[in-house]
């Protein structure tokens, strides 16, 4: 036998064998994305029913205003405390035909969950409204809904979790429109 003959002879049981082929354990792909969806779903329910806790609190709030030229023309933030803990913060304004409300909420120090309404629209026709939820487990996006609509995670869910961060640490400055508009 000549060295191609062996070499076509092992290549060809190889290839009918799968010696060569790349051995994985069936359904693993399917269970790693179960699990992960599954890990989600647990980490959402924690964090409604966190949401849920910090609403249905007596909370103490504080009341500010703030203006930004091109950036906000009626701004209103309430921090909320739950003893001396920030766990909640509402932020809203209006520019020109639109306004927001954001909801911020957070567990010792770090966001869990944004909600955010926009209305707005041309000053002769449909207004619209629109609302997102942004969950959030150990600083990162874990679902975002557009209504009751999962969307992926994208630059609007990155900016919102950046304001929360940034309207936090803004309560020792009160200085929201450097924080918010910039």
């Amino acid at each position: 036998m000549t060295f191609k003959t062996v070499l076509l002879f092992f290549l060809s049981f190889g290839l009918t064998t799968g010696m060569f082929a790349q051995t994985r354990k069936p359904g693993s792909a399917q269970q790693n994305l179960s699990s992960n969806k599954q890990m989600a779903d647990q980490a959402i329910l924690a964090i409604r029913k966190d949401v849920q806790t910090i609403n249905s609190k007596k909370l103490k709030k504080e009341h500010y205003t703030y203006e930004s030229a091109g950036c906000v023309e009626e701004g209103v933030v309430d921090y909320y405390f739950d003893e001396k803990a920030i766990v909640k913060i509402v932020e809203s304004g209006s520019i020109g035909d639109g306004s927001w409300v954001d909801e911020y909420y957070y567990q010792s120090g770090k966001v869990i969950f944004c909600f955010q309404t926009i209305v707005g629209g041309p000053a002769i026709g449909k207004v619209t409204k629109t609302e997102y939820r942004f969950y959030v487990k150990d600083g990162s996006i874990v679902k975002v809904l557009e209504g009751t609509k999962t969307i992926k995670a994208d630059s609007k869910a990155s900016e919102s979790l950046q304001n929360a961060n940034k309207i936090f640490k803004a309560y020792a400055s009160k200085d929201f429109a450097a924080a918010l508009c910039n």
